[in-house]
């Protein structure tokens, strides 16, 4: 399984589960926010967790991907997804995600902005691999991301959301996260590959995604 950042929230995900490869596509972007959304991103599957230009630009991702921007419990070509409803601070509706596939699953947390209920730890209880906006602002802060990490405690954590050449929104920086995380073992990448034996067994590994 490979993990590639293309700014903001949005991750690419490339799985072989059953036979082929299957790509999936994690909250796509559009360019009014300052960034430069890759035009040739294609994917079988595009996720959105809410409506908007920095999480909702379905239409951006090429290939004509299954769309799963509704809750419910998905099946593409052997990747396994169950989108829950989970509500932001103002009210606005936004969703979490849990997706399985190679035997490792993953969670998304895609523009959150406050800690998770029991409901949603429930869903992403022993996941291996959370993705999770840390840059404050209009999703939440280290300190709250810090919070949900220690109650889900995955194997692998992947930060997204944070402050980036371009873009218009002043959230803060992955450095600000990392402070507040304290001391762990870190990579920096432009490509995170993992496969199920290759999961952490004790410490935590924090993977810093670079575009």
């Amino acid at each position: 399984m490979i993990f590639q950042s293309h700014g903001l929230s949005c991750v690419s995900i490339s799985a072989k589960p059953v036979v082929g490869d299957v790509s999936v596509v994690l909250d796509p972007y559009d360019n009014s926010t300052g960034l430069r959304f890759p035009r040739t991103l294609a994917a079988d599957v595009v996720f959105s967790s809410k409506k908007g230009p920095e999480h909702g630009n379905l239409a951006g991702v090429q290939g004509s991907p299954f769309a799963v921007d509704m809750p419910g419990e998905y099946e593409v070509k052997g990747v396994m997804m169950d989108s829950r409803l989970s509500l932001l601070k103002d009210g606005e509706h936004h969703m979490v995600l849990r997706l399985a596939a190679e035997g490792i699953t993953i969670g998304f947390l895609g523009g959150l902005d406050r800690q998770l209920n029991d409901e949603e730890l429930e869903l992403l209880e022993g996941v291996d691999i959370l993705i999770i906006p840390v840059g404050g602002e209009s999703v939440m802060t280290p300190k709250e991301a810090v919070n949900v990490i220690q109650s889900i405690e995955p194997r692998v954590v992947i930060p997204v959301y944070t402050a980036e050449d371009g873009l218009k929104e002043k959230v803060g920086t992955i450095a600000a996260f990392k402070k507040e995380l304290g001391p762990v073992t870190t990579d920096e990448t432009n490509k995170f590959k993992i496969v199920k034996t290759g999961l952490p067994q004790d410490d935590m590994l924090l993977v810093i995604l670079k575009k």
